[in-house]
């Protein structure tokens, strides 16, 4: 394991909850963590998403030029938000809102050892990823599964935010290291920041008020544990299991959060679909990323 330059004190609950909520209000527009919030409510109106959009132009841009790429082969086909809600479905803008989101947390390369197109990339390949193994599985998630998969790291950001010079002196444990023991890479975290990625992302789904089901399944995701409180009968009880497979098919395509990540042993099975499948969603992530990025 590595040692921290200086170790940080245990972060109290107070700190990072104000972070937490400083980082999801400081983005502009309506405020990440209100249009997360939002987009996730299982009870929300295609109307109440539009007047969100309409009122943050940032988010809106992001919708137009997502639609409007090749990927959903309606390039100059769509001028306005509401084309685009009714042509692509809330559930694909949900999708799209919630890149937009992340993109505007994630902070710019500053120094900080924290690589912004790195996290980028690897939270968009999971996302993706777990959206595929959703309909392989036939848990019938996929709009969750994205959203979660986009989402499971975001503790990072936090760290981040909360101590940009710790993150500046951190040093991974290796790639061995990480696949002998998870616990280490926690340990590791925890002796060097005062807190981990894992439980910095349980605090900052609870802040921003998003569902229990998202919040537990991101801070269990290395564990494939259960998402607490879910019906065993819902899919959404095995979304844990299915974003750990996800985050073994993004680190197995190259798309890992730190240069020499490991890419843990993984069986189709966890997820409930095959093998096969399995490598050919691995061998299509890097254009999958590439499609959906490729402007109008």
């Amino acid at each position: 394991m590595p040692a921290a330059a200086t170790a940080s004190p245990t972060r109290t609950r107070g700190d990072l909850l104000a972070a937490a909520r400083a980082l999801g209000a400081s983005s502009g527009g309506v405020g990440a963590a209100r249009v997360l919030s939002l987009l996730y409510d299982p009870d929300v109106e295609v109307t109440a998403v539009l007047d969100c959009l309409h009122a943050d132009p940032g988010l809106a841009a992001r919708v137009l030029k997502v639609a409007n790429a090749p990927y959903y082969r309606q390039a100059g086909h769509i001028g306005t938000v509401d084309r685009a809600v009714a042509v692509l479905g809330l559930t694909a803008i949900r999708g799209v809102a919630a890149s937009g989101c992340l993109d505007r947390l994630t902070p710019p390369r500053s120094g900080t050892g924290f690589d912004p197109e790195r996290f980028r990339l690897h939270s968009l390949a999971v996302a993706c990823a777990a959206r595929q193994l959703s309909d392989f599985s036939g848990a019938g998630i996929a709009s969750e599964a994205y959203m979660a998969g986009l989402l499971h790291d975001i503790g990072w950001l936090l760290l981040v935010k909360v101590d940009p010079a710790a993150m500046a002196r951190y040093v991974p444990p290796t790639a061995t290291q990480q696949t002998a023991d998870h616990a280490c890479a926690m340990a590791a975290e925890q002796a060097h920041f005062g807190a981990t990625h894992e439980a910095c992302a349980l605090l900052l789904t609870q802040a921003w008020a998003l569902p229990g089901w998202l919040a537990h399944s991101i801070a269990g995701h290395h564990a494939a544990a259960a998402a607490p409180g879910v019906p065993p009968t819902s899919g959404l009880a095995g979304l844990p299991a299915l974003l750990a497979l996800a985050d073994h098919a993004a680190l197995a395509a190259g798309f890992g959060l730190h240069a020499d990540a490991a890419v843990p042993t993984a069986s189709a099975a966890l997820a409930g679909c095959r093998d096969d499948q399995l490598q050919a969603l691995i061998a299509a992530l890097p254009d999958t990323l590439a499609a959906l990025q490729t402007s109008p």
